[in-house]
């Protein structure tokens, strides 16, 4: 038997049982050690979370209403399971595969068509798996996040292997961009621009000016992808977050409509078409977009409770545009999503305190006092539950949320004996202390003490508002020696908040400095010509 691939494992990821087990013959023909299966994007995480594999093989097409194949890239980066070691390769026709590779970290190494032929397979897969263990001093520092010790490697090897010229550059562009050097990455992808054109150097090249606060060329970059029908989330992705940073929230908005119709299945571009949705008030997209958020990212990196507040807030959204029938099924649909919060976040007594809290206003709101207080009643014992530092993050959405119930009392009773408490705790020290410099004037002290309450404390958005107001109050204030720098960091707090899962007055701040920092972009444009040459 060939011993060539005898130490490789491979995983199939098919929903048609007999293609599934064509290609699965194939390869154990080909003498590979292990082959798993999977009908499932879904499933092929819960192996890949176990099984590290040397192949993967995704069907691109699994069904109407199912994640696609090429989402497995995205979904295993973003749980942090995607190696690159790993050889991955689409299964699609040559149609459909040419508008597969446009994605900067997305991309399938290789794809191939049905019906499988060994003998072509073979070939290819050979050449992947002795570029793959070439690289794999390269992929261990990458799957580390050693970006300084990954660029050295990758510097090495484009000397030791000419052959893979333009894959090392590629993966130097995407270790300059972790590496927060746009600039050189802006080269990178520039030169490789023009050597030849191909749809992830324009991805690269639009990111890399985007962070450097070229807003027009990231936009001509980005936009040239998407016209060209790419399937790259990427590209969508960091156009309509552009948008949203210029203030242009209807373009953004429609954008994320055409990547929703390209890819429907992605948890991330659903939420952020709901999150762009809820801040123009168009209720019926938010509703639609945050309950596909739900559906798509269950069982996976994106399950997150704040898909879940976001669709409960956009259903009430919904109310002042329904009567009768339709309204009281967009309060039944609310409280059963509080309740599935519940079931789904079980090991979570944060997102339970949270969708207890919610249920008391959203009763309220609807009449149903009694059922509202004894939400109310809940959510205050499983507060009490919390450890101090959690009660020190929630605490203000405790009062808040209570604010109009008889409950009142006790939750500020609550606070006054919290706060002294909460000076044990490091990042609530640096957050008081910040506010004590804002008060004072003295921006550039807030600015430290929020950036160390922010590190410690990433998850927290009273923290990341109250850093947001202060760097765009030095942005406004002083004289800034790198503004593009300060934009940025402005524009990665605000990119960091789902604003429809926020309070009523977060969303009031965020509103305001969103709409500030959106004055300033729009100020420092360069303006189109009006005369004639």
């Amino acid at each position: 038997m060939d011993t060539l691939f005898a130490s490789q494992k491979a995983l199939i990821v098919d929903k048609r049982l007999d293609d599934l087990q064509s290609l699965r013959s194939v390869l154990l023909n080909l003498g590979l050690g292990q082959v798993f299966v999977a009908s499932s994007v879904n499933m092929a995480l819960s192996i890949l979370r176990e099984e590290p594999v040397d192949f993967c093989f995704m069907v691109h097409d699994l069904g109407k209403g199912e994640k696609s194949g090429l989402q497995l890239l995205h979904e295993a980066q973003a749980e942090g399971i995607h190696r690159q070691g790993t050889a991955y390769v689409l299964v699609a026709d040559a149609e459909t595969s040419a508008l597969m590779f446009g994605s900067l970290e997305f991309s399938p190494d290789l794809c191939i068509d049905k019906p499988y032929q060994s003998g072509q397979l073979r070939q290819s897969l050979e050449r992947l798996m002795r570029m793959k263990q070439a690289l794999l001093p390269l992929a261990s520092c990458m799957d580390q996040g050693r970006w300084g010790e990954a660029l050295l490697f990758c510097e090495e090897k484009q000397a030791q292997f000419p052959a893979l010229k333009v894959l090392l550059q590629r993966l130097r562009g995407i270790i300059l961009l972790k590496l927060e050097r746009y600039q050189d990455a802006y080269h990178q992808f520039e030169a490789l621009l023009d050597e030849r054109e191909q749809h992830w150097m324009r991805v690269g090249l639009g990111v890399s000016a985007y962070r450097m606060g070229d807003l027009a060329q990231a936009e001509a970059a980005l936009d040239q992808v998407i016209r060209q029908r790419q399937v790259c989330l990427e590209a969508f992705d960091w156009l309509a977050r552009l948008h949203r940073l210029k203030g242009e929230l209807q373009q953004s908005v429609n954008l994320l409509r055409k990547s929703v119709l390209l890819q429907p299945t992605v948890a991330l571009l659903q939420a952020r078409q709901g999150d762009a949705a809820v801040r123009i008030q168009d209720w019926r997209l938010a509703v639609d977009s945050f309950r596909a958020a739900v559906q798509f990212g269950r069982y996976s990196a994106f399950q997150q409770p704040e898909y879940y507040f976001a669709l409960v807030q956009s259903l009430r959204g919904r109310l002042g545009e329904l009567h009768g029938e339709q309204a009281d099924a967009a309060k039944a649909e609310a409280v059963q999503v509080l309740e599935q919060v519940v079931v789904d976040f079980d090991h979570d007594p944060v997102a339970i305190f949270r969708s207890r809290l919610m249920l008391s206003d959203l009763l309220r709101h609807s009449g149903d006092k009694g059922r509202a207080e004894q939400a109310g009643r809940a959510a205050l014992e499983l507060f009490s539950d919390l450890p101090l530092e959690l009660q020190a993050q929630w605490l203000e959405l405790l009062v808040d949320g209570l604010e109009h119930s008889e409950s009142c009392s006790q939750a500020q009773a609550i606070r006054q004996d919290l706060t002294p408490k909460t000076l044990s705790i490091e990042w609530a020290r640096a957050n008081l202390k910040g506010m004590m410099h804002f008060r004072k004037e003295a921006l550039h002290e807030a600015r430290d003490a929020f950036v160390m309450a922010y590190q410690l404390q990433p998850d927290n958005p009273s923290v990341s508002l109250n850093l947001l107001q202060t760097e765009a109050e030095l942005l406004r204030r002083q004289p800034v020696e790198e503004p593009a720098a300060v934009i940025r960091r402005c524009d990665d707090l605000l990119n960091g908040l789902l604003y429809a899962s926020l309070t009523p007055r977060q969303q009031h701040r965020y509103q305001a400095l969103a709409e500030r920092l959106a004055t300033r972009i729009r100020a420092c444009a360069p303006q189109p010509s009006t005369g004639s040459e």
